[in-house]
């Protein structure tokens, strides 16, 4: 089985099993590696949340082992994606042999990580507690405010929540026609995330691959994935109806099939969505995701 195979597996019985992993609720925060302390990024937020732990923290079997700790008998080992880069002399040997031009610059690999709940010997840091408060509405609005570059947002009691590619404008219903805060950011956070596709942008319209359909439906994963990491960076909620839930899944799960590569094509373009809107990318440069 190779990377693509592994993740669309795990994404697929998510989603068999009822649940669309980018909307689960957030109560760890980001995944982290306990030895760099780094956030994980991309594709791995959604495999990691998947799987269901208390902890945030997660380690390799032999990081465990030298932090004086050790997997318990009969864990599983959760499968991550990292990114090897390619030197000059590989890029050149593979353009010569495969005739393209410009051959991928990184190439992804699959390794395999144990979350703190699953290993013993190893105190868990101070922070690794689940976020029990409300939802950080103040973080959730001073985010959008420092958008750098942001489209117009209008609101409107008629209006239904889209982003005007033409227009470059961000129409949604008042915030007090939606259930909750949470709600509310997650809609928007969907189309700011489109927002970020725009040719002074990401420029990520140009460079979609496919017919018209498949297009579309890559670009609605982007914004679906992208508000999800908006979220959990945020601390609040992506939710979503349970009418609108079986209709998503069926679709979603379609297209992954459809295509293995999908949603690790689509991680990678949200991550970079998301380090625009927080400020992470400078207007006009786009670079592949290729962080843990």
């Amino acid at each position: 089985m190779n990377i693509y195979e592994t993740v669309t597996t795990r994404i697929l019985n998510q989603l068999d099993a009822g649940v669309v992993p980018w909307r689960k609720t957030w109560t760890t925060s980001l995944p982290k590696s306990l030895t760099t302390g780094r956030d994980y990024r991309g594709v791995n937020i959604l495999v990691l949340a998947a799987a269901e732990f208390t902890s945030r923290y997660w380690v390799t079997y032999r990081e465990a082992q030298r932090l004086g700790g050790y997997v318990r008998r009969g864990q599983r080992a959760t499968p991550v994606v990292y990114w090897k880069w390619r030197t000059p002399e590989e890029l050149a040997r593979i353009a010569l042999k495969t005739g393209r031009e410009e051959p991928a610059p990184c190439v992804p690999f699959v390794a395999a990580v144990f979350n703190l709940d699953q290993v013993e010997g190893i105190a868990r840091p101070a922070d690794d507690v689940p976020s029990r408060g409300g939802p950080r509405l103040n973080e959730a609005e001073r985010l959008v405010a420092a958008m750098p570059a942001r489209p117009e947002i209008v609101y409107g009691a008629a209006l239904e929540p889209a982003y005007n590619r033409g227009t470059d404008q961000v129409t949604m219903p008042h915030p007090g026609q939606f259930e909750s805060g949470g709600e509310h950011f997650a809609a928007l956070y969907h189309e700011l995330t489109h927002s970020t596709g725009a040719t002074h942008r990401l420029n990520r319209f140009a460079q979609a691959e496919g017919e018209r359909g498949e297009r579309y439906a890559f670009e609605e994963l982007v914004a679906e994935i992208g508000a999800a990491f908006l979220c959990a960076a945020t601390g609040i909620s992506h939710p979503v109806t349970e009418a609108l839930q079986a209709s998503y899944i069926a679709g979603w799960s379609a297209a992954l099939r459809r295509d293995q590569r999908l949603v690790l094509r689509a991680a990678s373009a949200a991550q970079r969505a998301v380090d625009y809107i927080r400020g992470g990318i400078p207007v006009g440069q786009d670079q592949p995701d290729t962080t843990t």
